[in-house]
């Protein structure tokens, strides 16, 4: 039952009551009609008069039973609601005839108008990341092309099962989250746990398995990050300043050494001894980023250098040079190992703080070209066999054979170096130049403080 004659509901005699009035196949007909009419009446009094074309003998007396004799007979029999109305809200049902219809026969869905409020509710989710980024000015776009292309409703319909609510609801709640993890950003390199605590208060809500993690994942791309195609996780996060974690975040050098002014107590001491230690044996070393923010790494002098390269197959080779070189051969090189992480961009911060040149090689292909951009952004750096006359020699050579595949990119310290790769056409990988920058690292003579 739906409806109430007093607080405590309908009792029984009025159930049995409506049931005999209204509940008999000679009134099916009477009750279809009311129900059709149910949501246009919008809650108030049914009204109007109903008609039945050659009722049977059973529906006539049916109806007398309900409202009377009819003034006059005819082919058609005609039921007037309001008439109806006021018996049942009289006697058995004061609720009125649509909730005793509703009563035997089920509720009345405006299935409809649910569409409608859903839609509504999907609109107003989606569009309050835009009104509450305004600082995002390029995000509509690309927002409002991948709500329409279902994106939005995938993973909040995900986030539904998991929370147990509705699909709206929970967009609703996921893009505020996202809105406010925005606001939050860029970052200063702090941990994504960090992060997601201070955003939605709780430190795996941005987990990749969570479906705010891959919503996120997707918005701040968007945001921050360049144009490349299929980035991971890491450099998503980077892009926005975010770093996944200090102890995730690492970076391998060679020649790196160990201050000796950092006082035994601290952690700094720790990674300066190590650093020299690996440095006496010529030996490349690791660093995760909360190393690399302890302070134990050697500042190099003004007139020092640090090479920096994309691939690790250098460091190892230059290892193993380095290994059978002259006494004074002292070279400093750190790997980006494709995308430059926190602990790379700390570390060559530090060791340039004085003054010391950074040089920078890389692949040259589109790839490439993008990371080497993106690191001139955080750490000013000068070509490193990385120009357009080293391409053409490279690529002139058997090693290159390699087509140059995927969307252009820029060389903004040398415009003439991605003309020149539209132009021939080759890739020319790291590894296939290593000879030359290897004898750069292990035959130049400088000290690094």
């Amino acid at each position: 039952m739906t409806a109430a004659a007093d607080e405590t509901g309908p009792s029984r005699a009025d159930a049995d009551a409506i049931e005999r009035l209204l509940g008999g196949p000679e009134t099916a007909w009477l009750v279809g009609r009311v129900r059709e009419r149910i949501l246009d009446a919008g809650g108030e009094q049914m009204r109007g008069v109903v008609r039945r074309r050659d009722p049977s003998d059973a529906e006539r007396a049916a109806a007398v039973r309900l409202v009377g004799m009819p003034r006059r007979q005819g082919q058609t029999l005609s039921v007037d609601l309001a008439a109806v109305e006021r018996i049942l809200r009289r006697g058995p049902w004061p609720a009125g005839l649509a909730d005793a219809v509703q009563a035997l026969t089920g509720p009345v869905i405006d299935h409809r108008g649910e569409r409608e409020r859903e839609r509504a509710a999907w609109t107003a989710a989606r569009d309050r990341l835009i009104v509450e980024t305004p600082q995002f000015a390029g995000l509509a776009p690309w927002w409002e092309s991948w709500c329409a292309a279902g994106g939005l409703t995938r993973i909040a319909r995900a986030e539904a099962r998991r929370i147990g609510s509705s699909g709206p609801e929970a967009g609703e709640r996921l893009v505020q989250a996202v809105a406010d993890l925005l606001r939050l950003l860029p970052a200063k390199g702090e941990p994504l746990s960090m992060i997601a605590r201070r955003a939605v208060g709780d430190a795996h809500a941005l987990d990749a398995d969570r479906p705010l993690g891959r919503l996120a994942l997707a918005v701040v791309w968007a945001a921050f990050g360049t144009d490349a195609a299929r980035p991971s996780s890491r450099e998503v996060w980077q892009a926005a300043g975010v770093e996944r974690s200090a102890l995730a975040s690492t970076v391998l050098c060679l020649g790196v050494g160990g201050r000796d002014d950092v006082p035994r107590e601290r952690t700094g001491a720790a990674t300066a001894s190590m650093l020299e230690a690996m440095r006496t044996a010529r030996a490349p070393v690791i660093l995760t980023l909360e190393q690399v923010r302890s302070g134990g790494a050697r500042v190099l002098p003004p007139e020092g250098v640090v090479h920096v390269c994309e691939n690790p197959t250098v460091v190892e080779v230059a290892a193993d040079r380095w290994s059978r070189a002259a006494a004074d051969v002292d070279p400093v090189l750190v790997c980006t190992s494709g995308q430059p992480s926190f602990a790379v961009i700390e570390l060559l911060d530090q060791l340039t703080a004085s003054g010391a040149e950074c040089r920078y090689h890389g692949d040259f292909d589109w790839p490439g070209l993008r990371i080497a951009a993106a690191l001139g952004m955080r750490v000013p750096w000068v070509a490193w066999r990385f120009g357009a006359a080293d391409y053409r020699a490279a690529a002139a050579t058997e090693e290159a054979s390699l087509e140059l595949a995927g969307r252009p990119s820029e060389s903004p310290w040398d415009v003439g170096l991605a003309a020149a790769m539209v132009e021939i056409g080759r890739a020319v990988e790291e590894e296939a130049v290593l000879d030359g920058l290897v004898d750069d690292l292990v035959q130049e003579r400088r000290s690094t403080g």
